[in-house]
């Protein structure tokens, strides 16, 4: 399958100072669908369960645009940091975490506990997270993939595991399946012992990024029924995708970046008995030991995911194509 392979290392370069400045960049939203500008802001105060980070790298996602966009259950207050997580190093810690934990220069990811939607997210030079959300960075998993890697590594640990409960006998269906989410999906049940699994792209030119051993299926061609589905695209198709779920079986519903509306005969599904399970990752905590297992997986190349770097002046353009779906990889930008 196609990865961008980022080598960004963990020289001492890299390493914050003790005593941050007093102040920092941060790209910020002041309305509702238009693009961030970059503001300078003081260097954010430490709770008791609070880590300060210095970001390394940045991640810019769907989940960022659909706040950004303010259409979404949260709006938070503008101006707002976007940014569900990013990656970087320790930089102080509150009086209620544990100092063996979290070491002062330490490299650690940030994801969720609030971060970009009802706190500043990760579009800044420094950011301060909730202890729920920080995890260690395990040693052989650089900046860029491991800000890449976390959300939708426990997205699709969710999908398969968690809510949909995908047996090894069973047969897995995916759509979007070149998608990071969806890649990973048909990653980690390949991981677990399903050995059918079907992947549907939208373009004979997207089959190379599948993982080996996935049947690919064109948007139109018929497949046989499968016991799960994890949709990451909804939209207009997705009534088709639930034609192949094997009368009693479920499909998990992760995304919407084909389409939000989604039109379907109710008489027809009910009569197929087909659960509809959609995820919410804002509600559904992924254990630590699940989150720290999924890492190690990207350190030791177990897992993988496409990285697409990109310059902090060209937010705007990569904001666009990620709208478009033409992004080839997770947008990730550096501090």
């Amino acid at each position: 399958m196609g990865q961008v392979h980022i080598h960004e290392g963990a020289s001492s370069g890299d390493r914050p100072p003790v005593q941050p400045p007093e102040t920092m960049a941060a790209l910020r939203v002041h309305e509702f669908g238009l693009p961030p500008r970059e503001d300078r802001l003081p260097i954010p105060d430490v709770g008791p369960s609070d880590v300060l980070v210095r970001l390394v790298a940045s991640v810019v996602s769907h989940h960022d645009l659909t706040v950004a966009g303010g259409e979404f259950a949260v709006r938070p207050t503008l101006p707002y940091t976007p940014g569900l997580e990013g990656s970087g190093r320790v930089v102080r810690i509150g009086s209620a975490v544990d100092p063996d934990s979290f070491a002062v220069g330490a490299p650690v990811r940030v994801y969720g506990g609030g971060l970009g939607a009802i706190r500043s997210g990760t579009w800044a030079e420094y950011v301060v997270a909730p202890e729920r959300a920080v995890t260690p960075i395990p040693g052989g998993l650089d900046f860029a993939a491991a800000a890449a890697c976390g959300s939708v590594a426990a997205t699709a640990w969710a999908a398969v595991t968690d809510l949909g409960g995908l047996l090894a006998t069973e047969r897995l269906g995916v759509t979007g399946a070149s998608g990071a989410v969806g890649s990973l999906v048909l990653q980690l049940a390949g991981q677990q012992g399903v050995e059918s699994r079907v992947g549907w792209v939208r373009s004979p030119g997207r089959v190379d990024r599948l993982p080996q051993g996935v049947e690919a299926v064109a948007n139109d061609d018929p497949v046989a029924p499968v016991d799960l589905l994890v949709d990451t695209v909804g939209g207009p198709l997705l009534a088709k995708r639930l034609d192949a779920v094997r009368p009693g079986g479920r499909a998990v519903l992760v995304g919407y970046t084909a389409g939000e509306r989604v039109c379907f005969s109710l008489p027809n599904l009910m009569a197929a008995d087909v659960s509809l399970l959609p995820l919410n990752m804002m509600r559904r905590r992924v254990p630590k030991e699940v989150a720290s297992s999924l890492l190690a997986m990207f350190a030791d190349g177990r897992l993988h995911v496409a990285v697409e770097l990109v310059q902090r002046r060209d937010i705007a353009e990569a904001i666009g194509r990620l709208r478009s779906a033409t992004a080839s990889g997770r947008v990730v930008f550096k501090w």
